[in-house]
C-alpha cells in the first residue's frame, strides 16, 4: 500500500529544507564576504585611505561643533558611533584623550616630567610604541593636537555586510526557496485546473492526472472517477437514444404495413367491391386480424414505454428460486400446453436466493410466452432449464423456430423490453440463435442467506 503524505507534512518538510538551504547560503556568503574584506583591507593604500577619511570626518565634526580638546563627552560620542575606531589625542608627549580609557575617555594622570594640575595628562612616548600608525594633526578650538587613529575597516564593513545578508536571508532567500520547492505542487494544481476546464467543456476522454499520495491526489482520483461515471452515463444515454430511434423507425414500418392493408380492405368493403357475402366476411376477418395486430403493437409500445420510464427498479426482498418462478412458470406451461406445445422442465434441486422484481419477472415471462406462441415450432419441445454462472442464477429457454415465419409480423419490441427489464434488475439477458434454434438465458443476482 502506498504511503500517504499529507500536504501538511510536505509543507513542513519544504519549510525545513528552505530554512536549511537559507542558512547554508548565509554561511557561505559570510565566509566569502570575510575573505573579500580581508583581502581588500590588507592593502596598505586602502587602509590609509579609510583612516584618512575617518580623520577628515573627525575634523569636520570638531569644526562644526567648535570643540576643544577638553570636550571629552563629545569626542566619546563620536568614537562610540564608530565602534571599530581607536582614537588617542596628544599635546606634545602628553596623552590628553583615549577612546579606550574608562569614564568617557578621561585619563587618570599623575604629575610627572613637568606636568602640572593646570595641564593634566599622562606623559607617553609615542615614538616606537605607535610607529606603525601615522600621526595626524587636528585643529581644536584650544589649539592643535596630535591624533593617533586606527580604523578597523574589516570589522565595520563585515558587521554591516552580515546584517544585510541576514536581511536578504529572511526577506528574499527563504521565501524564494520555499516558493521554488512549492513549484511542483503548484504546477500539479494548475494542471488539474486545466483538465477540469477541459472536462467542463465536454472532453471526458482525457484522463485526470493522478500523481503523488496527498489530499490533492485524492481529489484528482475522485475527479477521474466522476469523469468515468459521466462518460459511462453519456454512453448509456447515447445507446438508449439510438435504441429508441431504431425502435421508432422499425415500429413505423411495422405499423404502416397493417394500416395499409386495413385501409385497403376497408376501401373494398366501402365500395362494395366483393362478389359474394362470404368474400365480404373474409375481408372483415382480415380487418379484424390487422386491427388486433395494431393493438398488439400499441400494447408492446406501451409496455416498453413503462419499462424505460422507470429509471430504477425496486427489487423485492431476496426470495428462493422456487418462490419466485413457481407460479409464473406454471401459468406459462399451462398456456403453452393449451395451444398444443410440449414443455420440458429441467429445474434441478438448487433453490438459491434471488434479488428480483416480481412484477418484472411476470412481464418477462409473459413476453416470452407471447414470442413462443408466435415463432416456436409446436412439434418440438420448449425446454426450460435452471442455470447458474458464478454469482448469478436463472433460467434458459430454448425452442426450435418455425421454418416459415408466422403470418403476424414481428413488433421487435418484446426482446428490447426484456433486455431493459433485466438491466434494471442488474441481471443479464443473453440471446443465442444457432441454426433453427432460439435460446434465451436470463441470469439474476443471487443473494446470501
Amino acid at each position: 500500500m502506498k504511503e500517504h503524505h499529507g500536504l501538511a507534512k510536505q509543507f513542513i518538510r519544504i519549510i525545513a529544507l528552505a530554512a536549511l538551504e537559507s542558512v547554508l547560503l548565509l554561511t557561505v556568503s559570510q565566509v566569502v564576504l570575510a575573505k573579500g574584506l580581508r583581502f581588500w583591507f590588507s592593502r596598505t593604500e586602502v587602509q590609509q585611505h579609510a583612516t584618512q577619511k575617518q580623520v577628515q570626518e573627525l575634523q569636520s565634526y570638531v569644526t562644526e561643533h567648535h570643540l576643544a580638546s577638553t570636550d571629552v563627552k563629545e569626542l566619546t560620542d563620536w568614537s562610540h558611533k564608530r565602534r571599530y575606531t581607536l582614537l588617542e589625542l596628544y599635546r606634545g608627549q602628553t596623552m590628553i584623550y583615549s577612546s579606550f580609557a574608562p569614564k568617557d575617555g578621561m585619563i587618570s594622570f599623575l604629575p610627572q616630567n613637568g606636568t602640572s594640575d593646570q595641564n593634566p595628562g599622562v606623559l607617553v612616548d609615542k615614538t616606537g610604541f605607535y610607529d606603525w600608525l601615522p600621526c595626524y594633526t587636528l585643529t581644536f578650538a584650544d589649539g592643535e593636537v596630535s591624533a593617533m587613529l586606527y580604523y578597523n575597516g574589516f570589522n565595520t564593513y563585515y558587521g554591516t555586510g552580515c546584517e544585510i545578508l541576514l536581511s536578504l536571508c529572511i526577506l528574499w532567500w527563504f521565501p524564494s526557496l520555499f516558493l521554488l520547492h512549492c513549484r511542483r505542487i503548484v504546477r500539479y494544481v494548475v494542471q488539474l485546473s486545466e483538465e477540469i476546464q477541459a472536462m467542463e467543456g465536454g472532453d471526458l476522454d482525457h484522463p485526470i492526472t493522478i500523481r503523488g499520495s496527498d489530499e490533492i491526489t485524492t481529489l484528482a482520483s475522485c475527479l477521474d472517477s466522476m469523469r468515468v461515471t459521466l462518460r459511462q452515463q453519456q454512453e448509456e444515454e447515447a445507446q438508449a437514444s439510438a435504441k429508441v430511434k431504431n425502435l421508432i423507425t422499425e415500429m413505423s414500418h411495422d405499423l404502416r404495413t397493417p394500416l395499409t392493408t386495413l385501409l385497403l380492405y376497408t376501401e373494398i368493403l366501402r365500395c362494395r367491391k366483393y362478389e359474394t357475402p362470404e368474400q365480404a366476411d373474409n375481408y372483415l376477418n382480415k380487418i379484424d386480424a390487422k386491427a388486433r395486430q395494431i393493438k398488439q403493437l400499441s400494447d408492446n409500445l406501451f409496455e416498453y414505454a413503462l419499462v424505460t420510464r422507470d429509471t430504477v427498479a425496486v427489487l423485492d426482498p431476496p426470495a428462493h428460486f422456487s418462490a419466485v418462478f413457481e407460479e409464473p412458470l406454471t401459468e406459462m406451461v399451462e398456456t403453452l400446453q393449451q395451444r398444443g406445445f410440449a414443455c420440458a422442465l429441467e429445474l434441478g434441486d438448487e433453490d438459491v436466493l434471488l434479488s428480483v422484481s416480481g412484477q418484472y419477472v411476470r412481464r418477462i415471462l409473459d413476453n416470452i410466452t407471447s414470442n413462443l406462441l408466435k415463432y416456436a415450432d409446436p412439434d418440438r419441445d420448449v425446454v426450460v432449464r435452471f442455470v447458474q454462472e458464478g454469482s448469478r442464477a436463472g433460467l434458459c429457454f430454448e425452442n426450435c423456430v418455425l421454418p416459415v415465419p408466422a403470418s403476424s409480423e414481428s413488433t421487435k419490441v418484446g426482446l428490447p423490453s426484456i433486455e431493459t427489464m433485466m438491466e434494471k434488475m442488474q441481471g443479464v439477458c443473453r440471446i443465442e440463435q444457432p441454426e433453427g434454434v432460439f435460446r434465451m438465458t436470463l441470469l439474476f443476482k443471487t443473494a446470501k442467506e
